[in-house]
């Protein structure tokens, strides 16, 4: 199990739950705990910072304490015990299917004892309590660092670069190493402010969006490209065997 898993199941137990829950309970994997153990237990970056971004508190279970999470271990063993010997189900979709319709039934049997009813009454009763899930999930991602916005615009990331809104200039972003791409995050809002392929040949990646717009009374917008380098990037533009030689002779006239 990776970072980019860990994520990823809890992003579809949330979707299943319907919500968000104010605790989640975890075993002492590296994923979760990244060094010690329980309530000692030092929480692994990346799970922390995906925690604090859904809005829940990691309570890790003391080493060798399967009490402590007693619940869940007696449900792992239900579902170690599933009668699937002679069924046949039309691939993942089907085998979901049934077993949740088996897990219902069966949640309408057992009996909840911190509230003496059954146990699908008693999750109706506390759906209401889980935060709202938001609309978009965070993506999963193995990486994450706090990173200073440099006058021109870049943040620097596994040996690359990457621009950024210049509104950000001298200020620290989020960069999230995700499966594919990096994803650049403004800490206060969490909004997504741009979006990378991840591990590319190119060393530095270009995005002139991010040098454009008006500026604020914090910052000023950057000076916009002078004659030559129009002329450079109209010539760029241009395949190589199509750049007619009048261009090279403006640029040059533009240098003097």
């Amino acid at each position: 199990m990776d970072q980019l898993a860990w994520h990823h199941v809890h992003n579809e137990a949330y979707r299943r739950l319907g919500g968000v829950a104010a605790v989640n309970r975890i075993d002492n994997l590296k994923t979760g705990i990244a060094r010690g153990c329980g309530a000692w237990g030092q929480i692994n970056e990346q799970y922390r910072v995906y925690a604090r971004t859904l809005g829940f508190h990691i309570d890790a279970c003391e080493v060798r304490a399967p009490q402590q999470k007693g619940k869940t271990e007696r449900r792992v063993g239900d579902c170690k015990n599933l009668n699937i010997e002679g069924r046949h189900f039309d691939g993942l979709e089907g085998l979901q299917a049934w077993t949740d319709a088996d897990r219902t039934a069966r949640a309408g049997k057992r009996i909840c004892p911190a509230t003496g009813l059954s146990v699908a009454a008693s999750w109706e009763a506390e759906k209401p309590l889980l935060r709202p899930l938001p609309e978009f999930l965070p993506e999963p991602f193995d990486l994450v660092k706090t990173a200073p916005v440099h006058k021109d615009c870049m943040v620097h990331f596994e040996g690359r670069s990457y621009p950024v809104p210049f509104l950000y200039v001298s200020r620290e972003v989020e960069v999230r190493g995700c499966s594919g791409r990096v994803q650049i995050i403004d800490p206060q809002t969490a909004q997504v402010l741009r979006c990378y392929p991840r591990h590319t040949p190119e060393r530095v990646l270009i995005d002139e969006s991010c040098y454009e717009g008006p500026g604020t009374a914090a910052v000023i917008p950057p000076k916009p490209l002078g004659r030559m380098a129009r002329k450079l990037q109209e010539i760029a533009a241009l395949p190589v065997e199509r750049r007619p030689m009048d261009l090279y002779a403006a640029l040059a006239e533009v240098a003097r």
